[in-house]
């Protein structure tokens, strides 16, 4: 991190504030140095970031895993001979703007884009690392440090990604080869599952570093066994004191949830964060359908009978459900409804 201004930054609102401050004497305007780099700091996951660039504009970057990356900025060339530089940024939650003017006199402003493309993290190390740039996408990361993994996607992140690739595969499952299709159309579902039980694990032990209290109490109830529990306890707080790990993580790495499985994942955040996943806006028929989905997922993978038409047990009187490039689509939307709800949710608690 780099802060010559001295902000304090454990007293930041991440939400919203304004920095400001005034230049008189620096390499600002220094024709051979393409980029300057004014502040780079964060607080927990965002990060903020005041550069000079090599157009000669003052851009303010904010960026956080739960939004796309804010970048506002502001030519300085007309400033070269200011005695004082003026310079302030602001941010909220609707958008950040840069300020700038002499000293003394009027000041002009920049007001923020979203860019997709372009993202800052903060590793375990403390490192700001930045994503992708302009014109250059990013669909997974993981950055290591000698032998030490410092930086990998958040739960949000590699949903999406997941996504992407499950979106790839509809748009060039051409019908016509039925074989094809219903085959492309049952790992989709096995695909999307799989993409819906990481989001959720890995989202759960993001809550925490966030500054969510979990109830561990709850969970060990839930999911430990009473005559087990002593033990399981002992081992999961002799781990994270050798490992350096929450109990929550410890506790979640050891699969003691099972989240592919509906009712442990309801429980789980039920127990563990008092989020009631039925009421948290999903629409009840979008609910059904996902619980579908994950036992459908299972049939897929265990049943030794040819899943063709995923409903077969119950034709008739049911009409059969066949695994084809609709059913995929379907299944994509109701997984992206599901996600997309919970994570608005846990965000903003």
């Amino acid at each position: 991190m780099y802060n010559p201004l001295r902000i304090p930054v454990e007293q930041l609102n991440e939400q919203e504030g304004t920095v400001e401050f005034v230049v008189s004497e620096s390499n600002l305007f220094d024709e051979g140095t393409p980029l300057i780099r004014i502040l780079e700091i964060a607080k927990g996951q965002t990060v903020f970031i005041l550069e000079r660039d090599s157009d000669f504009n003052l851009r303010f970057i904010q960026s956080n895993p739960s939004y796309e990356t804010k970048t506002a900025k502001i030519s300085i060339r007309d400033f070269h001979d200011a005695p004082k530089l003026f310079v302030a940024f602001t941010w909220s939650e609707k958008e950040n703007t840069i300020y700038v003017g002499d000293y003394g006199s009027e000041f002009r402003n920049g007001k923020s884009i979203k860019d997709p493309n372009i993202k800052f993290r903060v590793g375990k190390d403390g490192a700001i690392y930045q994503i992708g740039d302009k014109g250059i996408q990013v669909g997974f990361y993981r950055v290591k440090v000698g032998e030490k993994v410092v930086l990998e996607p958040m739960a949000r992140e590699i949903f999406d990604f997941q996504m992407e690739k499950v979106r790839i595969l509809i748009e060039n499952c051409k019908k016509g080869d039925f074989l094809f299709e219903s085959t492309l159309a049952q790992q989709i579902i096995v695909m999307l599952t799989t993409a819906f039980e990481v989001y959720a694990r890995t989202r759960f032990v993001e809550f925490e570093k966030e500054g969510k209290v979990v109830n561990m109490e709850g969970l060990y109830e839930r999911f430990i066994p009473k005559k087990y529990r002593k033990q399981f306890k002992g081992e999961i707080n002799e781990t994270t004191s050798k490992q350096g790990k929450t109990e929550l993580e410890v506790f979640i790495e050891r699969r003691s949830v099972n989240f592919q499985n509906w009712e442990s994942f309801k429980d789980a955040y039920n127990k563990g964060y008092g989020l009631k996943i039925w009421e948290i806006g999903i629409p009840n028929d979008i609910l059904v359908e996902a619980q579908k989905f994950i036992k459908w997922r299972h049939k897929i993978i265990h049943s030794k009978g040819d899943q063709t038409i995923i409903n077969f047990e119950e034709v008739p009187p049911s009409e059969p459900i066949f695994t084809n490039k609709d059913l995929a689509e379907k299944a994509l939307d109701v997984f992206q409804k599901v996600i997309s709800k919970l994570h608005e949710k846990t965000s903003k608690l």
